[in-house]
């Protein structure tokens, strides 16, 4: 902890001024002055806390479009076999028998998915400004609660 000490200005009130700077609560060292005459100023030089924002994002709800489209038929002629082993086509013997199939085709139209839009609800921070103090408990210390820039002041 940092000290300092300035004689009095001629002619004035104030015999001594002391400033310094602690880094943490305790006590400091100061030269001794007349605790009835003397006053203390307090400079916080911290805070606690955190500043991350709390706060909830919603969810995206939608749906989605069904599949819909049309399948193209397909088509055969049609045969049977006959007891000798002979393909037999609507129930004709001695024929040349042709089978066409015509290829069959699923044409599906594109899903879509519409979602909403979303957003981040209200949120918070837990970012305190630190209240620190500090008194002299006799003529030679001086107790602070914190970092903290500090004078004491002692009148003539």
């Amino acid at each position: 902890m940092a000290l300092a000490t300035y004689p009095p200005a001629g002619g004035g009130g104030i015999k001594s001024v002391q400033r310094g700077l602690a880094s943490a609560s305790g006590t400091v060292t100061i030269t001794a002055v007349d605790i009835t005459k003397a006053f203390v100023n307090i400079f916080g030089t911290t805070s606690s806390g955190s500043a991350a924002i709390a706060g909830n994002i919603n969810a995206a709800t939608g749906s989605t479009s069904g599949y819909s489209g049309a399948r193209s038929a397909a088509t055969a002629n049609f045969f049977t076999m006959g007891n000798n082993g002979v393909l037999i086509f609507s129930g004709a013997e001695n024929r040349t028998v042709n089978v066409n199939v015509n290829g069959s085709a699923y044409n599906a139209n594109g899903m879509n998915v519409a979602l909403n839009a979303t957003n981040m609800t209200a949120g918070t921070t837990n970012l305190v400004t630190a209240v620190t103090q500090g008194y002299l408990s006799n003529s030679t210390s001086l107790v602070v609660s914190g970092a903290c820039r500090w004078e004491v002041v002692e009148f003539a």
